[in-house]
């Protein structure tokens, strides 16, 4: 029975079960998933401190000529206290005097004949960073469940978090279906092509962070086929599989799972291009069986594949989106499925690219993101703002 697209990324998220925790260095935590909050172990910042290049002093001395009695730099230690008419010359990011509470920046300020600071112009603000304005002691700074990106490496840094739990990768392999396909190093006869769509989907995974393993092509034979998927099963939890999941008489993929005891979860989804698209489990194992043309195969990954992996891992996978007026009208004849459209941005407008269907490949290579038409939809309006999401 064919699902809504909405129901089959319902079901994939369902059924994914989150792997276990490990302790990982922060060095190595890029694209991984935190696996419990993370609290900071001092106050940050840690002591008041410079916003700027200056001179700290009382501001009740503001009137009067400033001695310098210290220049300080970011990591020495200033004069405890200063006395009325003292200052420090003082640079971005270092430590003020207990009693300082405010730095007038250098371009507000002068010097009079004897090396005396005078003030020129006052703000309204005190350009002191002060202790745990930021951050206090104990205070949850990273959630768990969050993607670690650079930003957050940095955060785990700060805070100190050098072993970092995150929730284990789970182990992926890929493999093609077809007697059509050879490799790319090969040249193709007659009645081959290459297969790409295994390595577009291994460069899928390193996107994540997933170094998935390739297992080569499966001829189409059941015998082939069952073989194939056993290997793949000992090596991986998560197979994934292009081509051989349609309704013709080569399309073994649903046959074998099913005689290896494998739970058919879905195995069409009313969407184009990707319809005929299958999931299946068994206990911890799952099987992705996604279409044999690049583009159907690029988008179900997207739509599908990756936010189930990301749930596995503990994170709830939200794609970047933008909202933008369509150049000019997209229709279409049949609106029985969601459609998925290829398009360009330009000027902060979308543009549908060439495409020719499912098995036009260079169309993603033109585009910036796709837009979605919803079922029954037949037209979308130019100047009508929709939802791209960018590839």
């Amino acid at each position: 029975m064919m699902i809504t697209l909405e129901k089959a990324i319902e079901l994939a998220l369902s059924n994914a079960v989150q792997t276990t925790i490990e302790y990982i260095s922060y060095i190595q935590s890029l694209q991984r998933v935190l696996g419990e909050d993370i609290r900071s172990d001092i106050d940050i910042p840690p002591f008041n401190k410079s916003a700027m290049d200056g001179y700290a002093f009382q501001k009740s001395d503001i009137e009067k000529t400033l001695k310098i009695i210290q220049t300080i730099q970011a990591g020495d230690k200033p004069v405890a206290l200063l006395k009325q008419g003292e200052c420090v010359k003082i640079m971005t990011g270092a430590r003020i005097p207990e009693n300082a509470d405010y730095v007038a920046k250098v371009e507000d300020t002068s010097l009079n004949k004897n090396g005396e600071v005078l003030i020129n112009r006052v703000e309204s603000k005190s350009n002191i960073r002060y202790a745990a304005e930021d951050i206090k002691k104990n205070e949850k700074v990273l959630s768990k469940g969050t993607l670690i990106r650079p930003q957050e490496m940095a955060t785990l840094a700060t805070v100190g978090a050098i072993r970092v739990p995150v929730y284990k990768k789970p182990t992926v392999v890929i493999a093609s279906t077809g007697n059509e396909l050879t490799e790319p190093e090969n040249i193709p006869n007659e009645t081959q092509i290459r297969n790409s769509n295994a390595y577009q989907l291994v460069a899928q995974c390193q996107q994540m962070g997933i170094l998935a393993d390739y297992m080569g092509i499966i001829p189409d034979t059941l015998n082939d086929t069952i073989e194939h998927l056993k290997q793949m099963l000992i090596e991986a939890n998560v197979v994934l599989l292009s081509g051989g999941v349609s309704m013709g008489d080569f399309d073994f993929v649903p046959q074998a799972l099913i005689s290896l005891g494998f739970e058919i979860i879905f195995h069409a989804i009313s969407v184009q291009p990707g319809k005929p698209t299958l999931m299946a489990k068994k206990g911890n194992k799952y099987c992705f069986g996604l279409p044999g043309n690049p583009v159907s195969a690029y988008m179900q990954f997207e739509l599908l594949v990756k936010p189930f992996i990301y749930k596995m891992m503990g994170h709830e996978y939200q794609p970047a989106t933008c909202w933008l007026p369509l150049a000019k009208s997209v229709s279409r004849k049949n609106a029985e499925r969601t459609s998925l459209i290829p398009v360009k941005i330009i000027d902060n407008k979308i543009y549908p690219v060439i495409y020719h269907g499912s098995a036009h490949l260079l169309a993603l290579n033109n585009a910036d993101g796709f837009m979605m038409i919803p079922i029954n939809i037949k037209e979308i309006q130019q100047d009508t703002y929709v939802t791209v999401r960018p590839l």
